[in-house]
């Protein structure tokens, strides 16, 4: 019903293209990829028309957004899909960002994507890590009131592409509390990875739909 897709390195979409995604009709909204060749980041949000009438979209550096109301439950919340910089001199800024379109929302939300940020030692198989930043990281996890979903699955969400590779947790889901009681079963699962060096994760409400 939603498909989140980080890092597409694509600047914009032909509606042939999207049509070609799915089966289905879905309605899509993007976050362009940057740099000078187009060739870093990008976002890429769907929703199916089906299940979900989509209200406002909104869209920042590191995140796109989508309003909807989910007509078989009668409930409205918000999507918010991110991808967090690789280079964290930017962390902050990104973690900022975010926090004002979070703090600002109306609605239930659900936060999904690549943080590139650590919340734990743990989650990096080697002593690289910047404990500084795992506790900013953290504090702005417990200052939105956020709770992120325990993952069934895969370990790890991200090995690079080395001969002796680092292992880490980079990406996730995070929900607000209105929308876990209206979703008290919701589920992460870690799914087959194909091709990319990132773990699908997916995501069911347990609204008897995945």
């Amino acid at each position: 019903d939603v498909v989140a897709i980080q890092e597409t390195m694509r600047t914009e979409f032909s509606l042939v293209e999207l049509e070609r995604l799915s089966r289905h009709l879905f309605a899509w909204h993007w976050l362009p990829s940057s740099g000078v060749t187009g060739h870093s980041g990008g976002i890429l949000l769907g929703v199916k028309d089906a299940t979900f009438e989509v209200g406002s979209m909104d869209r920042g550096s590191h995140f796109v957004s989508m309003e909807v109301w989910e007509r078989d439950m009668n409930f409205k919340w918000e999507i918010i899909v991110v991808y967090g910089p690789a280079d964290h001199s930017r962390s902050a800024a990104f973690l900022a960002e975010l926090h004002t379109k979070i703090a600002s929302a109306t609605l239930p939300v659900v936060v999904v994507g690549d943080f590139n940020l650590l919340r734990s030692a743990t989650e990096k198989s080697n002593a690289r890590v910047d404990l500084a930043e795992i506790r900013r990281f953290n504090d702005w996890v417990a200052d939105l009131g956020l709770l992120e979903l325990d993952r069934v699955g895969a370990r790890i969400t991200w090995p690079n592409r080395q001969v002796t590779p680092t292992l880490s947790v980079l990406d996730r889901v995070f929900i607000s509390p209105d929308w876990e009681l209206r979703f008290p079963l919701a589920s992460l699962q870690a799914i087959t990875r194909i091709r990319s060096n990132h773990v699908p994760l997916l995501l069911s409400s347990r609204d008897e739909r995945p």
